[in-house]
């Protein structure tokens, strides 16, 4: 099979990252593409930052559609384009958040996400309750660092502050199991588990495995009611790309 993941922000260190992590889990017969927009911003912490990045990242999910079994979009949180992407493909498509949490809560009761930012609280806490698992989040937690600095000379500084609150998660707040909150954490999953002593779920071999799932098991997106085939419509003074999964059959 194949598999397309986006990496919605314009970071190619973090897409470098993302490869890695993906290659050093997927079935042998299984090719995995990793790619990001060439416009929107660098990093990916506010609503603002998802609504910039979602054009360049549909841009990218329409001109591949027919390419890939698959689909991942690497930003933690509920991006607005893993909704899009299931109204018009037929192809599963995944987000890293709730990839993560997924297999989260099949190893432990009671989960914390570890993220970088503060910001990104707030986002996460609307995900968690998206997907319904308010029950079994015993926290989130920031290292209260900017996300680019995870691609930087500091990134060791921060792997060490990711370690200091996800051991508060687990002393202090009751967590079994770490998620980590963020793409560009991809490949610390294995670091952090055996400096914990628990399972720290990295999104990104979580999506591919999902998915790898689904294909083995034929099982698409289902196209009843949420994720049905969009409805005809006009659109004005936007790029003709935009018009073509109106037109699908």
């Amino acid at each position: 099979m194949r598999l397309l993941i986006i990496n919605p922000n314009t970071s190619e260190n973090f897409t470098k990252s993302i490869q890695l992590a993906a290659d050093a889990v997927k079935s042998p017969n299984t090719e995995v593409v990793c790619i990001n927009p060439s416009a929107g911003p660098r990093s990916i912490e506010s609503v603002y930052d998802e609504l910039l990045s979602s054009g360049p990242c549909l841009e990218l999910m329409i001109s591949n559609r027919n390419k890939f079994d698959g689909f991942v979009i690497a930003c933690y949180g509920h991006h607005p384009v893993i909704t899009a992407a299931r109204e018009m493909l037929h192809q599963p498509v995944i987000g890293i958040m709730e990839a993560s949490l997924t297999l989260a809560c099949l190893v432990g009761q009671k989960f914390s996400i570890i993220t970088s930012e503060e910001r990104a609280i707030s986002l996460f806490e609307e995900g968690v309750r998206l997907y319904g698992l308010e029950s079994r989040c015993a926290s989130i937690r920031s290292t209260g660092t900017a996300v680019l600095a995870l691609e930087g000379q500091n990134k060791n500084d921060v792997e060490n502050l990711m370690l200091r609150e996800s051991r508060k998660a687990i002393e202090q707040d009751g967590a079994e199991v770490i998620s980590l909150g963020c793409a560009g954490m991809a490949g610390l999953d294995k670091r952090l588990s055996s400096e914990l002593g628990v399972p720290v779920v990295d999104g990104v071999p979580a999506a591919v495995k999902l998915l790898e799932g689904l294909f083995s098991c034929g099982i698409q997106t289902s196209k009843q009611r949420a994720y049905s085939r969009l409805d005809m419509k006009e659109i004005v003074n936007l790029p003709a790309i935009f018009s073509e999964p109106y037109n699908q059959d």
